[in-house]
C-alpha cells in the first residue's frame, strides 16, 4: 500500500466528498481510495471493454454498452 497526499483541491470538490463520504458512512479517506480505484479501474476504455460481459438475459450487447459509453463521454 501506498501513501497519498492531496494538495490544492478545490472547496467544493472537498466538500462533495466529505459529504459522499458521510452519506456512505465512511471516513473521507476511504470514501476517497473507494473513488479512486474505481477511477484506475476505467483509465483505458479498450481495458474495461475487454473485460466488460453484458448482463445475461438483457439482449444488451458489447456494441450497446460502447455506444452508450461513448455517448455519456462525448456529451460531457
Amino acid at each position: 500500500m501506498k501513501r497519498m497526499n492531496l494538495r490544492d483541491v478545490p472547496d467544493e470538490v472537498y466538500a462533495a466528498l466529505a459529504d459522499g463520504a458521510a452519506a456512505n458512512h465512511q471516513s473521507l479517506n476511504a470514501f476517497v481510495v473507494e473513488r479512486l480505484t474505481e477511477a484506475a479501474q476505467v483509465l483505458n476504455i479498450s481495458d474495461y471493454l475487454a473485460t466488460y460481459e453484458p448482463p445475461s438475459g438483457t439482449g444488451v450487447t458489447l456494441e450497446d454498452a460502447t455506444a452508450a459509453v461513448r455517448e455519456v463521454r462525448d456529451a460531457s
